[in-house]
């Protein structure tokens, strides 16, 4: 039988600008794979041409909506519901689009994705970046993912330690973790070549948008870390060439926005990975094991991941920051050190798209059938 699906989604992705970007792409494109040319694509921002302005985030946010998916859209999306079998709300704040489809129709099988506890983060804005305002819209968050667990037939989770706290928060465990898939770009010659440098020293590598968490992990480091250490550091990341002044250092290059990053994994001797607070998964960790880079990073960084199977490095403190680096330099100098095995290894087994996808279809299989009820 040819189901029908429809996707949604706050925005269309046209240049990627975080980890959430790249989960959003590799779960389109199994949506796609699976539903082979029955899967129409809704984006909100596009339903209606209402710009959306601060007053009208804040007066949605007090009728329990979280903008741009109000009262408008919502009538609009019900009109597109017309024939369709199944919907996939991608990000838990548009929970209450499930809410609505359920009401809609109760036989329309309903996915939605939570990237991470949205509650969480924007109070983690609010109270560590003093953007107060975003505690104006936690109780239509909290409202939207409580709808989302409530109508769902299907509940994604990006990492365990998400699926932990949405049974704490909302009384249930998602259906199924999607860890973070990542398309595989090292194929063919890149999977065999190996990096040239255009100098001797040691090449450490942080790649992520000037995301808070992001900017306020590479301000730490540049001014504790790189100070203790030889080699250069390169940062890579949409956002980034704003703070060039602030982080460019001796041994520190901020490069920004570039079309592809996988020229500079290739010059990496390992990949970095300083975060310290934030929510979901660090979509950049897959994408570095991707690459088969050792990374060294916290345990923010690592959350949802093994890092010990991918051969990675834990960074508590300091010191441990310059110990790792100073022992991997020291290697690189007397063997190649560039391309790790493990981690590559480890991105095949649980990263790929290709082994998410026999989980992900796995799960869709058994929604679509009845077999859920």
């Amino acid at each position: 039988m040819n189901f029908k699906a429809l996707y949604i989604r706050g925005e269309r992705v046209i240049a990627v600008q975080g980890g959430a970007d790249i989960v959003s792409q590799s779960v389109l494109a199994m949506l796609r794979q699976y539903f082979e040319g029955n899967l129409d694509e809704l984006y909100i921002n596009e339903l209606t041409a209402e710009p959306l302005t601060k007053g009208r985030i804040l007066i949605g946010a007090l009728h329990g909506y979280f903008e741009p998916y109000g009262k408008k859209e919502q009538s609009i999306l019900m009109e597109r519901l017309a024939g369709v079998d199944f919907v996939f709300v991608d990000q838990s704040v548009y929970g209450r689009a499930c809410e609505d489809i359920r009401r809609f129709d109760s036989k329309i099988r309903i996915a939605a994705l939570f990237h991470n506890i949205e509650r969480k983060y924007y109070a983690q804005r609010a109270l560590r970046l003093f953007r107060i305002h975003n505690l104006f819209l936690v109780p239509a968050i909290i409202r939207a993912e409580t709808a989302a667990v409530a109508a769902a037939d299907l509940v994604i989770a990006v990492s365990e330690r998400e699926a932990r706290m949405m049974s704490r928060l909302y009384g249930r465990k998602p259906d199924l973790i999607v860890a973070a898939p990542v398309q595989d770009v090292y194929t063919g010659i890149n999977a065999h070549r190996h990096p040239t440098h255009s100098s001797n020293d040691f090449v450490m590598l942080f790649v992520g948008s000037a995301f808070p968490p992001n900017l306020h992990g590479m301000r730490w480091f540049v001014r504790n870390v790189m100070p203790n250490v030889d080699g250069r550091l390169f940062i890579v990341g949409h956002g980034f060439e704003q703070y060039r002044h602030e982080l460019s250092r001796k041994n520190v290059e901020v490069v920004g926005s570039v079309e592809d990053t996988i020229a500079w994994y290739q010059k990496a001797h390992c990949v970095v990975s300083p975060i310290f607070w934030g929510q979901g998964i660090k979509v950049k960790t897959a994408e570095a094991y991707m690459h088969g880079k050792i990374v060294i990073g916290t345990q923010e960084a690592f959350a949802g991941y093994d890092y010990l199977r991918a051969g990675s490095i834990l960074a508590k403190k300091k010191a441990d920051w310059i110990e790792a680096l100073r022992n991997l330099d020291t290697r690189a100098r007397v063997c190649d050190v560039s391309f790790c095995r493990q981690a590559r290894t480890y991105y095949e087994q649980e990263l790929s798209v290709d082994a998410q996808y026999r989980k992900f279809s796995a799960v869709l299989d058994r929604i679509l059938s009845g077999e859920h009820e």
